[in-house]
């Protein structure tokens, strides 16, 4: 690791030091928390804890560069990309960070600058009270979304309920999970396919950092060059686990777990194969991701359904034609307090639409792509919970309860749980 400065002990390669005494930053401090803020680059493959294991990232560059445009401030409030999406947290960002960052900056960090993902736009703050009472949303690891409906549509807003009254007819106000900046293969990019361009991934990466340089950083109309920079640099990283508690290292025994093997996988779509040597492992809970592989690459009998059917790139998850599909994850049964629920009428049939985040409708005005989203690659899962746009699901427990709820799985308690080993796995 080439070391950048070590200014701050109480925080290293990603892991909070217990019993830290480091006194708060000073009011517009540039003290950051990430791997970043240490070294300038890290090799390829390095470890990084979470609940379950390790995970790790796999550059293609040959090593993790943490000096680039992609970490350099392009605007005015000292954000950059990667301060949300941190290769601690695979390349996103967790309510846990978020909160641990308020702590130890007591709101001051860039995350947390000139009210561009507080709870309302005009939020106090002033104080170090007042900035934790405006960023409950920010701090559940969500981003403000406040998107204006378009012109030509053939849908309307009938109704709403927003708690913290900012959405109008014509505005909608809500928030959202980021999606890593890993392991990109399909074409469209962003949730709702804000930023695609096409079927030009490259392209649309190029889309997105243009859009988040302007708004999220706050800066200037920023030179192709830097934007082509950011994109080259998010396209050859994959990050994904390299090791479970109780199960050992994801390569061993004939595995093909981890990063790098991911890297070097062809874009087709087809079955997950990363476990199929341990179909027959001495080793109980080898065999039972591999049980988990083969649910989800395979029909559900009960419920004519598989998993394999929408996260379709091989070994990646992803959907290689860039389906959006609509998964029920924006139910309005699933909305807690703090969730707006919007109300759409087709102006072409009258069937109404209730949704607490509208999804690829409300970019391209379309009543039948409401409450569609992207198919997002699930390499590197345990690492970026929340899951689902909204972050509804706290556990991949609860994500595959989803499934069962919204869209007719039926699987036995072991089942599963041997589909859960799985996920954990990627």
């Amino acid at each position: 690791m080439v070391t950048k400065h070590l200014q701050f002990p109480c925080v290293l390669v990603g892991l909070w030091a217990a019993g830290c005494t480091e006194p708060a930053p000073q009011e517009g401090s540039d003290q950051g928390s990430f791997v970043e803020d240490l070294f300038d680059e890290i090799p390829n493959n390095v470890n990084f804890p979470n609940a379950f294991g390790f995970a790790a990232t796999y550059s293609t560059a040959g090593y993790v560069d943490l000096n680039n445009a992609f970490f350099t401030p392009q605007g005015s409030n000292g954000r950059h990309c990667g301060t949300c999406h941190s290769p601690e947290i695979g390349w996103t960002m967790s309510p846990q960070m978020v909160t641990t960052l308020f702590l130890l900056t007591a709101g001051t960090h860039p995350l947390f600058a000139n009210n561009l993902d507080t709870d309302t736009p005009t939020a106090d703050m002033s104080t170090a009270e007042a900035r934790w009472n405006a960023t409950t949303m920010l701090r559940q690891g969500k981003f403000t979304r406040k998107i204006a409906l378009p012109a030509t549509r053939d849908y309307d807003l009938v109704s709403f309920t927003d708690p913290f009254g900012i959405t109008t007819p014509a505005t909608l106000f809500f928030f959202r999970r980021p999606m890593p900046t890993a392991n990109l293969r399909s074409f469209n990019v962003h949730w709702d396919n804000q930023q695609t361009v096409g079927t030009d991934l490259h392209a649309g990466l190029m889309k997105q950092a243009r859009g988040n340089i302007l708004n999220a950083q706050q800066g200037p109309t920023p030179l192709d060059a830097v934007l082509d920079g950011i994109a080259t640099y998010e396209s050859a990283l994959t990050s994904a686990q390299t090791y479970i508690f109780g199960v050992g290292s994801l390569t061993a025994g004939g595995a093909h777990g981890g990063p790098e093997y991911a890297a070097s996988q062809p874009l087709v779509a087809g079955r997950f194969d990363l476990y199929d040597a341990w179909q027959s492992s001495p080793i109980p809970k080898r065999q039972q991701i591999w049980r988990g592989q083969e649910i989800f690459n395979n029909v559900n009998a009960p419920s004519g359904k598989r998993c394999n059917g929408c996260h379709n790139i091989a070994n990646n998850g992803g959907n290689l034609n860039g389906a959006l599909i609509n998964i029920g994850a924006s139910s309005p049964a699933l909305a807690k307090p703090d969730m707006a629920v919007f109300t759409f009428q087709s102006r072409v049939t009258g069937a109404i639409v209730e949704t607490t985040d509208p999804g690829a409708g409300a970019r391209n005005g379309n009543f039948s792509d409401l409450n569609k989203f992207k198919v997002p690659s699930l390499r590197g899962l345990v690492a970026r919970a929340p899951y689902f746009h909204g972050g509804s699901a706290d556990t991949l427990e609860d994500v595959v309860q989803h499934y069962e709820d919204a869209l007719g799985f039926v699987f036995t308690a072991q089942e599963e749980a041997d589909l859960v080993a799985f996920l954990k796995a990627l």
